[in-house]
């Protein structure tokens, strides 16, 4: 009799541990819905400042397509303030090859003058596409209130499309160089690049309709970039001729000074433009100083 017993009980438990566990499974699947509804709210809810942190420390990991979805993200939403406009034209920059520290490196290091204009054709190694450096650029100029390091970085990418387009423009032997070896006349690469015309009013006498910033606007953007440290210095700028003082370092005071030069000498080009073929030619090779 109590073996019977026992072999009753024993046939009877798989039974009752299967409905057991039936039980426990509904329970945890019924709840586990409640729960996983919480976490995904809590994914929708999170604050604008934790989404701009998230875009900002991919930023930081140079992750430039991430970094340039979510500062778009918080642009769509409304968030058009001036972190996500400065992070959504860094992201932009990343993406076409711009760094900050290979520009500075390429006009403050390597041999040669770093005051005169042909220091500034350096950054041509620097990034790729044009058009992208500008779009950034129109990014960063709509940012309030820009910091020393958004004027410095917005100034440098602007350069950079400035020299650019320069060599697209009259770069005709594709040698990276502006030298004798290159047609250059008034209507060079007219139809696949812009016109003289246009160049001088994007790079001179503005307004820039491209991105707003003219050769003035970057040497301004560096001045008050730099200024803050070194010795005293006054400038006056290339175009509006206005004066300007602080304290630079050599290599920083030469930064801005190159702009300057840049400046000059396709003032000196414009003033030779419809006059004499020959003499703008000449101005337009002594840019980057290449014989």
């Amino acid at each position: 009799m109590r073996s019977g017993l026992v072999r009753s009980n024993s046939s009877l438990m798989p039974l009752a541990h299967f409905l057991s566990c039936l039980a426990l499974l509904a329970t945890v699947f019924m709840s586990g819905c409640n729960t996983l509804s919480g976490i995904d709210t809590t994914i929708e809810q999170r604050t604008d400042g934790e989404k701009l942190r998230e875009a900002e420390l991919a930023l930081e990991r140079a992750d430039y397509p991430l970094s340039l979805e979510l500062f778009n993200n918080l642009v769509a939403a409304g968030k058009a303030d001036g972190p996500a406009l400065r992070g959504q034209g860094e992201s932009m920059a990343g993406i076409a090859g711009f760094r900050f520290l290979a520009a500075m490196d390429a006009l403050q290091n390597g041999t040669g003058a770093y005051d005169h204009s042909p220091v500034t054709f350096r950054l041509l190694a620097v990034a790729g596409s044009r058009e992208a450096l500008d779009d950034a650029v129109i990014r960063l100029m709509r940012a309030p209130d820009p910091a020393r390091s958004d004027r410095l970085t917005r100034a440098l990418i602007r350069l950079t499309a400035i020299v650019k387009l320069l060599i697209e423009k009259y770069d005709t032997n594709h040698n990276h160089r502006l030298d004798e070896f290159d047609a250059i006349d008034y209507t060079t690469n007219d139809k696949t690049t812009p016109t003289w015309k246009d160049i001088e009013r994007e790079c001179l006498s503005g307004p820039s309709t491209t991105t707003g910033e003219t050769l003035e606007n970057v040497f301004v953007d560096l001045f008050n970039g730099f200024d803050g440290r070194g010795e005293k210095w006054t400038f006056i700028t290339p175009i509006l001729g206005e004066t300007l003082s602080g304290t630079f370092s050599n290599s920083n005071r030469d930064t801005v000074l190159a702009v300057g030069d840049l400046a000059n000498r396709l003032q000196k080009a414009q003033s030779a433009y419809g006059v004499n073929v020959a003499s703008f030619a000449a101005a337009i090779r002594d840019l980057d100083g290449a014989e």
